[in-house]
This record gives structure tokens, C-alpha cells and sequence, in this order.
């Protein structure tokens, strides 16, 4: 569904500056692994011993999850990041940089931003980076407001559209339940040339993100709603 555009959701808004900052890759110590691990392998057996419990009762479903769930945290206590950094945006501590790989993108958890290693530094990616495929994630804002601009290349829009999702829960399925998951999204401004250069996904903790093709269009998404709380 569209509607010609400008509507109220729509505001002018400035492409956010990008600071000058840049932190290096370095290991975590051995403290910091020791302490993931622990951490992991504790979630491990609380989950375990839950799973167990919850089969005995007769609850199938819940304690297959529960089973799932530490099934994953003992994968992630020993495959886990052993590297760490600091976001040149907002200074947050970044510890899931997988390794030190020329070019590899890293996503704050935090701010949203993203940065880019370059000859062992985290420094702040390019704004201008665009993907063929929507590839750049962002929450998605309750009550957002839009940039006056398409979405995919910043041009005057000419219409808002609308973009929903629906899923099935992979573990529920698994377990035998069907569990459907609904998401959308509305007003999103195109110009006359670009169609479908967002995409919208259901994280693995049922929330909605939004993924992009413009790194730039992004950023400005971001800065119109820092004040508002996400799905």
C-alpha cells in the first residue's frame, strides 16, 4: 500500500556527523574470557537442569527450549569473540568482533552504529556505503518519524510506503508448535525510482528490525528517533 507523500511522519533532517575517533582490536584478557565462559556455561546449566525438570513434568515444549537454550550457550561459551574494541560513536565497549579480518563491519549494540577494521583499528564506516541487498540493521522506532527522503538514495519522495512481515517461530517449530510472528511498518518514503530497498526482519528475540540498503538513509533514521522506544 502507498500514499503520495509528504505526510506528518516526515521531518528534515541533516545527515548525523561521523567523529574522527578510531580504537584498536585488541584481545580480550584472560579475565574477560574466563568470565564468558563462565557465564555461558552457567546459563548452560540453569537451562539444563530446567529442561530436565520440565520434561519430567510432562511439559514438552518448554523444556525443549529450554534444552535449546543451553544447547546454544555451550556453543557460545567456546566459539565465542575473543576480541574487543571500543564504538568510535558512543565509546561503548564492542566485544563481538569475531576477528580482525580487513574490511569486516561491526555493528554497536548500543548506538546501532556502524564501524569498519582497518589494519587492526576500528574506525567509523563510510556513510556513503550502500548494499546491493538491505544488509544494515536498525530497531525499529514506536511512532517514528521518517527523514524527508527516499529511503535508498535520499532524493525528494513522492510516496510513503507500507512494509509488513509475518514468520513462524523456528524453535516452537521445531518443537512441533506453530507460532506466528507479525511485524510492519508504515510511511516509508521512495522516490519515483526506488521500490522494496527496505527490508523487515524478526530478530531471534521477536524484535523488529529494519534492514537497509543505504548506510547513509540509516544513519538519519536513527538520529530523527534517538529519543524513542523501540519494538
Amino acid at each position: 500500500m502507498a500514499s503520495f507523500a509528504p505526510v506528518s511522519n516526515l521531518i528534515e533532517i541533516a545527515d548525523p556527523p561521523v567523529p574522527s575517533r578510531s580504537y584498536p582490536v585488541v584481545e580480550k584478557v584472560l579475565a574477560e574470557k574466563l568470565k564468558t565462559v563462565a557465564m555461558c556455561l552457567g546459563i548452560a546449566v540453569v537451562s539444563g537442569g530446567a529442561s530436565w525438570l520440565l520434561l519430567q513434568l510432562g511439559y514438552r515444549f518448554y523444556g525443549f527450549g529450554a534444552g535449546a537454550v543451553g544447547l546454544f550457550a555451550v556453543i557460545a561459551a567456546f566459539s565465542g569473540s575473543t576480541l574487543k574494541s571500543t564504538c568510535p560513536y558512543c565509546n561503548s565497549s564492542i566485544d563481538s568482533i569475531l576477528n580482525r579480518e580487513e574490511g569486516r563491519q561491526v555493528q554497536c549494540e548500543k548506538c546501532f552504529e556502524y564501524s569498519t577494521v582497518n589494519v587492526g583499528i576500528l574506525r567509523p564506516l563510510d556513510p556513503s556505503t550502500k548494499s546491493e541487498v538491505p544488509k544494515f540493521e536498525s530497531p525499529v522506532f514506536k511512532k517514528a518519524v521518517w527523514p524527508n527522503a527516499c529511503v535508498a538514495c535520499g532524493e525528494a519522495p513522492v510516496r510513503c510506503d507500507d512494509l509488513s512481515k509475518t514468520t513462524v517461530g523456528a524453535i516452537p517449530a521445531l518443537m512441533g508448535h506453530l507460532q506466528i510472528i507479525r511485524g510492519s511498518v508504515s510511511g516509508i518514503p521512495y522516490c519515483d525510482e526506488h521500490r522494496d530497498k527496505l527490508a523487515l526482519k524478526v530478530g531471534s528475540d521477536k524484535k523488529l528490525l529494519l534492514q537497509w540498503t543505504s548506510l547513509r538513509m540509516m544513519r538519519r533514521y536513527l538520529a530523527a528517533n534517538r529519543n524513542r522506544s523501540v519494538y
